[in-house]
């Protein structure tokens, strides 16, 4: 989306997207064609795009106080909505204004990233530093002490094109398993996007393999696809693609969606 110049300023709500990482996933969803960000003070920073998730210093457990949950949002009792590599967190910061009546979770791996959602706190929006395939199981034990957690996102995960990297693909069994867990029993749902093709079928394939889940077949082409998102803020990356502008996108100006519900759940849109 960026360039120099008048492009650059057309491309502001890329400069300022929600570069989708963390946990495993840390780099389509923030940037159409670039990793560079606007600061406050004018000057260009650049963020870094991929991180390895299974790395040494990724793979380190997430620190947090017994009561970090009750200290992040001022009323921990809302349900509780996770987006899994919340990037710069200009979604979560949407959402959570959209909907105060809800707490926001945002999950990044990358620490720069971290550091510019951080200041879009809110009484009902927080981030943390963490790897999902790492911290979700802790993180979620802790936040069901106070809130039932009930949509779990998986919002355009860094593709990591080269086959020797899909190991480093965010959506793994275990991943589903944890999730699956937090979902139990509640009128819940987990919502993943793309628009590459080939990382959108692997998010749908995991999810579909998963005996506790159950593919919701409302508002789905012929292909199985979500048409919409069910949500009202979309984000950054997905105003970009839906704009022909996802110079990474298999099938340009086209998401694909699918929502997971857990078994017990019934059948209706979110």
């Amino acid at each position: 989306c960026l360039a120099s110049g008048p492009a650059m300023r057309r491309g502001v709500l890329c400069m300022v997207a929600r570069m989708t990482a963390g946990l495993s996933t840390h780099g389509a969803r923030g940037r159409c064609a670039s990793a560079w960000k606007m600061q406050s003070v004018g000057h260009v920073k650049r963020l870094r795009q991929h991180v390895n998730p299974l790395s040494e210093a990724a793979s380190r457990p997430i620190e947090l106080s017994a009561d970090w949950y009750r200290s992040a949002f001022a009323r921990p009792e809302q349900p509780l909505t996770i987006d899994i590599g919340s990037g710069t967190g200009g979604w979560i910061a949407e959402s959570a204004a959209e909907e105060p009546e809800r707490n926001f979770l945002g999950l990044e791996l990358r620490p720069g990233a971290v550091e510019l959602a951080k200041p879009k706190s809110s009484e009902n929006a927080h981030f943390l530093k963490a790897n999902a395939n790492v911290d979700l199981a802790r993180i979620v034990r802790d936040a069901r002490r106070h809130a039932p957690i009930d949509r779990v996102l998986v919002q355009f995960p860094d593709p990591h094109f080269k086959k020797r990297h899909h190991k480093r693909r965010v959506v793994t069994d275990d991943l589903a398993a944890v999730i699956v867990d937090a979902l139990a029993g509640r009128d819940a749902f987990v919502y993943v996007a793309s628009d590459v093709i080939q990382v959108a079928e692997h998010m749908r394939d995991v999810f579909a393999a998963h005996p506790g889940l159950r593919l919701d077949r409302s508002d789905l082409d012929d292909s199985a696809w979500r048409r919409s998102s069910p949500f009202a803020v979309p984000t950054e990356r997905e105003r970009c693609v839906l704009r022909g502008q996802g110079t990474t996108s298999t099938h340009p100006g086209r998401v694909f969606r699918a929502i997971f519900r857990p078994v017990t759940s019934p059948e209706r849109d979110a």
